[in-house]
């Protein structure tokens, strides 16, 4: 068994020792070129606030974490304010989750207006619901410029621009982009076929969905092969009765 006076010297070692691999590893961490991705807007929002020096020192997820858990908070606190801002620090701090963006979009989009009083007079609500969901979108944009375009981004987009403005052709716009990107969900094509014969534009629609056809699987449900074969039969049928 070691004695105690041992035991002691082994401390005094070990503690400059310790010291001197932190200090190492946080001059190293200091060297490293900030990520290629981040944008002016990212450091001026995580600068002065305690954010960079973590950032730079390779704690981008912690941090994160940290931020969304204080919006959490806002948000149980019904803080729009604050709950926007820590959001807004959450992904300046780490852009990459898509988590961050599509909860954080939601929380704007859906969860504010639903914070007015239940006699709030009608106009109020509207504008409410159009004012939160042009700052949800504003965020989403965000998140196409800092992390890269990402077909679940269109997505909500395109929700919010039809379940919360009920603008239909930025709608189509935006479920069209998720459709051309990498891995986007079957639907995201099927809904702007959809979405372009409610605007009167059924031509257009009977052409995409004839573009769509051949790339789908036949042994995927999720393609819903046979629903778009019926869709374009059925815009076949109606233009050709004009």
């Amino acid at each position: 068994m070691p004695s105690s006076s041992a035991s002691f010297n082994s401390a005094r070692f070990a503690l400059p020792l310790a010291s001197l691999l932190a200090v190492g590893f946080l001059l190293r961490a200091l060297e490293q070129p900030a990520p290629a991705l981040w944008r002016g807007a990212q450091l001026t929002a995580l600068s002065g606030r305690g954010g960079l020096l973590s950032v730079l020192g390779g704690l981008r997820t912690p941090l994160a974490a940290g931020y969304w858990l204080r919006a959490n908070v806002a948000w149980e606190n019904r803080d729009a304010a604050a709950m926007e801002a820590l959001i807004g620090l959450t992904v300046a701090a780490d852009e990459r989750p898509l988590y961050f963006w599509l909860n954080g979009a939601r929380m704007l989009a859906y969860d504010v207006p639903g914070w007015l009083p239940a006699d709030a007079p009608a106009a109020v609500r509207r504008r409410a619901v159009e004012a939160q969901a042009q700052r949800a979108l504003r965020l989403l944009e965000h998140g196409l410029g800092w992390r890269g375009a990402a077909a679940a981004l269109h997505v909500e987009m395109a929700n919010i621009h039809l379940r919360r403005l009920g603008d239909l052709e930025n709608a189509a716009r935006c479920y069209r982009l998720a459709a051309e990107q990498p891995g986007a969900p079957y639907y995201a094509a099927r809904i702007h076929a959809e979405l372009l014969r409610a605007l009167g534009r059924p031509r257009e629609a009977l052409l995409w969905l004839r573009r769509i056809l051949p790339g789908l699987p036949p042994h995927d449900p999720e393609a819903r092969r046979e629903v778009v074969r019926e869709r374009i039969a059925a815009l076949e049928r109606e233009l050709a009765g004009r």
